[in-house]
């Protein structure tokens, strides 16, 4: 699935993500598996596997929740990254210290690896 991040004022706004949705045979009652396959300068997603945080989708999850849940979520995650939970702690750290440093840095990932 290709996933455009248009939200403005992001530093991927001008980005369009491939991500990975996998259901589990027990879906809806155990969360899909979500990776992305675009390279995202994040800190809460790991650079080499695109694995995402896991309290992004799977903590919380209910059997009401659906593929519209999981792409909201991705898009929150976007739009604020969470520097408290980090699977990439350097990105994490930048993001804490140094924010406009951050968004220059993924600004610049997003449109070598998600550029449109």
């Amino acid at each position: 699935m290709r996933y455009g991040a248009t939200q403005s004022n992001t530093p991927y706004e001008e980005g369009l993500f491939e991500i990975d949705i996998v259901f589990p045979t027990e879906y809806p009652f155990k969360a899909p598996k979500v990776k992305f396959i675009t390279k995202v300068y994040h800190p809460n997603i790991k650079q080499d596997t695109g694995e995402i945080c896991a309290d992004v989708i799977q903590n919380g999850w209910s059997p009401t929740l659906n593929v519209r849940y999981v792409l909201n979520s991705i898009k929150q995650m976007l739009v604020e990254p969470n520097a408290d939970s980090p699977l990439e702690a350097d990105i994490a750290q930048q993001l804490s210290s140094d924010k406009s440093a951050f968004e220059a840095a993924a600004r610049a990932f997003t449109s070598e690896h998600a550029g449109v």
